[in-house]
């Protein structure tokens, strides 16, 4: 059942959401690299700092802090539809047919022809430093597990930020490093 926790700008978040039906919809760069360009925009908007996340072929988590003015709601919904209406284009332009008629018929509202998210999100309040520890890590080794075996190495993955915290490596995109708020 998805959380969506009172809102607290001063609060950090541990959020997931999924691709609709848990459909294996971001394998492709050009997919991905719309997931990490809203990720990157929203973070140079000052909408959210984006500490920590992983993207993985049917969902996507992350850790973050949003805005008093752009909330973890506002952020998701506005997220959701930019790149639903980005990934369709992408789709379309790649000729993709197949994964088109898939999203087509993931359609039960009228008001879309495609649908790409799940509707809801789970939304995590970071309420201890051993949560955070552990979401990072949970993040950071998701696709090392078994299931996936997407890396050997959480820092062999690069559509995470596994590399920055593990190997000092820079990162896909640049994020927020979570260690200075700890000192």
């Amino acid at each position: 059942m998805p959380i969506h926790p009172y809102f607290d700008p001063d609060h950090l978040y541990f959020v997931t959401t999924n691709a609709e039906r848990h459909a294996h919809l971001f394998r492709h760069e050009s997919i991905i690299r719309i997931l990490l360009d809203s990720l990157h925009f929203l973070r140079t908007d000052a909408r959210m700092l984006l500490f920590v996340f992983v993207i993985m072929p049917n969902h996507i988590h992350f850790i973050a802090k949003f805005s008093k003015e752009y909330t973890l709601a506002d952020m998701m919904r506005d997220f959701k539809r930019h790149t639903a209406r980005q990934m369709i284009r992408q789709l379309r332009a790649e000729d993709q047919t197949q994964t088109l008629a898939l999203l087509q018929s993931f359609n039960k509202d009228l008001r879309q022809d495609l649908k790409v998210w799940e509707d809801s999100y789970d939304g995590r309040n970071v309420f201890s430093l051993k949560f955070l520890e552990q979401k990072m890590n949970y993040i950071h080794y998701n696709p090392c597990r078994s299931h996936w075996n997407l890396a050997t190495a959480p820092e062999e993955y690069p559509w995470s930020s596994a590399g920055f915290y593990i190997a000092d490596k820079p990162c896909v995109i640049p994020v927020d490093d979570v260690r200075e708020l700890l000192v």
